[in-house]
Order: structure tokens, then sequence, then C-alpha cells
């Protein structure tokens, strides 16, 4: 039989991983939301003296910020406002503090959830600027193909038969 006397016991243990894109994903949705919405609850936000008060700025927020039925959502907005990191000077700051501070959904901690914003942003993304194909045109031109067009001639028409292929259409 299980013992429930320890059951309410946190996890002994590192927390729980959470997947970095989708923490900075988040953030960077809160951070969409937050750019709308500061300029309307933005003060009201920072003079709230308690969760339940930013529990009633942000249902107030016309739905503009997502989560407005979660009341631990309004917990950890206050959380973060009393931090002595949060900037008290620019909008723009305590807007992407904010954000980042919630893109983990509490999993973390608000502090290794900006952190882990910060790493994520840092990374260099690589991306395929040009692909060039084999084309063989008309004017005699064989070889790669520039953006899709001939590099002789400039054409990128296609061929009758090359347009009936399953490929092309």
């Amino acid at each position: 039989m299980p013992n429930h006397k320890n059951s309410h016991k946190k996890a002994i243990g590192r927390p729980r991983k959470v997947d970095p894109h989708i923490v900075l994903g988040s953030a960077n949705v809160f951070r969409a939301q937050f750019s709308q919405a500061w300029p309307i609850l933005g003060k009201q936000l920072l003079a709230a003296k308690s969760p339940v008060e930013v529990w009633d700025v942000v249902k107030s927020g016309r739905g503009i910020i997502s989560n407005t039925n979660d009341f631990r959502f309004s917990e950890r907005i206050f959380g973060v406002l009393q931090d002595p990191k949060f900037p008290h000077e620019r909008s723009r700051s305590q807007i992407h503090h904010l954000a980042d501070s919630l893109g983990a959904d509490g999993l973390v901690t608000p502090r290794r959830s900006r952190e882990i914003c910060a790493i994520e942003r840092a990374k260099v993304r690589h991306m395929i600027m040009r692909r060039d194909f084999y084309i063989e045109c008309t004017c005699g031109y064989a070889g790669a193909a520039l953006n899709g067009a001939c590099r002789k001639c400039g054409t990128a028409e296609l061929s009758e038969e090359l347009m009936r292929r399953e490929d092309y259409e």
C-alpha cells in the first residue's frame, strides 16, 4: 500500500526539463501582448499591491493578454513585478523583463526563464540563402540555375514538356 503521508512533498532531484524553443516562443508571444497592452495596463500593473489586484487588471485587459483565466499567472506577474531586479525606468525594458520571466509558465524560476530566453536568442541560426538547380536551356546553357533561371539568357520559362510533368503542376 503506498504511503500517502509524504505524497505532498516536492520531488527530489533536478526540476523538469523545459523545452527552450517553447520558452522563447511563449516569451515572444508575451512580448507582443504586453507591448500592445502596456499603454493601457502598464501603470495599473506597476501600481498593483497584491496578486488579486494584478488579476483584476489582467482580467480588465479584454483578452489582450493570454492566460487571463489562470490566477497563478497573476501571482507570477506580481512576483516578477516585486523582484528587485525588475527595471523601474523604461517601459520597453519592463515589457521584455516581464515577458521573458513568464516564458516558462512557472515550470522554472523567472530568472531561469530569462536565462533560457537569452541563451536561445544568442544562438546563431543558419539558413539556406540560395538554392541552385541544374538546368538545360534552349540557348545552349547547361549548368546550375541562378534563382531558378538560366544564367546565360535569364529566362525562367519552363518548356511545355516540363510543365506537363507531375512535379511542376
